[in-house]
């Protein structure tokens, strides 16, 4: 793992903005008891975060900011199993990007936290699809 954390984004990307909002605010209550910096990184009113995502401005993507570490990624994991039909959008300081969704997190355990723990050592071109 890197010695600086910080940088790491998780978002909640959803066609529906509040479910985003609710979703991302459970999230980010499960994950402030490990990681005191992690907070909320909302849209501005009236825009679209997620405007560029997919195609199109079909979804609301609302962020997390945290500093990550393996526990917190083993809980983003674990929260994410939950909810098959969810989508994350894990990012790293390095600028790469995962996607992933619930079903592939109940499928590989680990998934968010190699991504995380990987963080630019080299390995790939950086971005993964999930």
């Amino acid at each position: 793992m890197h010695d600086n954390h910080s940088g790491y984004r998780i978002s909640v990307v959803d066609e529906d903005p509040l479910r985003a909002r609710k979703d991302a605010r459970e999230l980010l209550a499960a994950l402030t008891e490990a990681d005191s910096t992690a907070r909320l990184d909302l849209p501005e009113p009236g825009s679209l975060a997620g405007a560029g995502d997919k195609g199109g401005p079909s979804a609301e993507t609302v962020g997390l900011l945290l500093s990550a570490g393996s526990f917190v990624a083993a809980m983003v994991q674990v929260w994410l199993a939950r909810i098959p039909q969810r989508t994350l959008v894990v990012k790293r300081p390095d600028g790469a990007v995962l996607h992933i969704t619930g079903k592939e997190a109940r499928e590989d355990d680990t998934l968010v936290e190699r991504f995380l723990a990987d963080g630019g050592d080299g390995d790939g071109d950086g971005t993964a699809a999930g």
